[in-house]
């Protein structure tokens, strides 16, 4: 893992770039690094470790001498980028649905985090053919767009979709029971409701003990049990972040008129534990496919 310094504000100097790093995630070490060797000046990195008092801090330091960007690593530190330093301009990375953290604004542009529904839907077809029927959870109040259109490239590629929705974590056992017997997977798109920490364990629980693929839409959930996902690549995404970063600076282009770039690169990870527990018949040669094979034990 890259190791960070916060330094003091007497040694930040205002023609470096700030970094802003969320947490020490070892997800967060290629996205960084890349940016570094990418962006054509000198950085300082900061890393809030998810601290309030230790985000103020650094606040403060950059308000006293504002460095030209901020690249914001995570959700945490694009939400304290956006929020403490609405002056300064920032380029995020690594926030999945940034709308839902009102991670926006004339000062902010990004890397989506957001991968094609066909780019999913068709690795997982590779790794799961004899899926045809595909149940969804979603909240009733989720009418995203990017929902009917994952939907759409479904019935594209051929596969039969059973919709339900629910008002709150709790109606997710009963949701889920309505239509397991006649579907062949699940496929949790985002939805901050079905994707609560209770409501998942116990749809992994469940799926598992009914043999059933779990497909899902991070690395976190795969990690955590969900059988597959089709994520950004993280080092791409630095690049990308690092070309916006230099977009900005050269051009003095507002970030909000720039529109985030979709992932460059995707890579298949995939839960080898979720794998052999739901007995699915997978050629190992097929595991070459997978970008990552992770174990759930690697998730806790």
């Amino acid at each position: 893992m890259l190791t960070f310094l916060l330094f003091a504000s007497a040694a930040f100097a205002r023609a470096d770039i700030a970094v802003l790093v969320s947490d020490r995630l070892v997800a967060y070490d290629a996205p960084v690094q890349r940016f570094r060797e990418a962006v054509g000046r000198s950085v300082t990195v900061f890393e809030i470790d998810g601290d309030r008092d230790r985000a103020d801090s650094i606040v403060k330091q950059l308000r006293a001498d504002p460095p030209p960007l901020v690249f914001a690593v995570g959700a945490k530190a694009a939400y304290v980028a956006v929020n403490d330093l609405p002056d300064i301009p920032v380029v995020y990375a690594m926030v999945n649905d940034p709308s839902r953290y009102g991670i926006s604004g004339t000062q902010v542009t990004g890397v989506s985090m957001e991968v094609p529904a066909e780019a999913t839907l068709s690795q997982f077809q590779l790794f799961a053919p004899a899926v045809k029927k595909l149940g969804v959870m979603l909240s009733a109040n989720n009418t995203a767009s990017q929902v009917a259109d994952a939907l759409a490239a479904a019935r594209r590629l051929g596969f039969e979709t059973t919709v339900q929705r629910v008002t709150n974590a709790r109606d997710v056992r009963a949701a889920w029971q309505r239509m397991a017997g006649s579907v062949d997977a699940l496929w949790l798109l985002p939805d901050p409701v079905v994707m609560a920490p209770e409501a998942f364990r116990w749809l992994r629980n469940d799926t598992m003990r009914r043999r059933l693929p779990m497909l899902a839409s991070t690395e976190n959930l795969v990690r955590a049990g969900a059988l597959l996902c089709v994520a950004p690549d993280r080092a791409v995404a630095g690049q990308q972040a690092a070309e916006l970063a230099r977009r900005i600076l050269d051009s003095e282009e507002l970030p909000g008129m720039i529109e985030p770039p979709p992932p460059g690169a995707m890579r298949v990870v995939l839960n080898r534990d979720t794998l052999d527990s739901i007995g699915l018949p997978v050629d190992e040669l097929m595991l070459d496919f997978a970008d990552e094979v992770v174990r759930e034990s690697e998730g806790r």
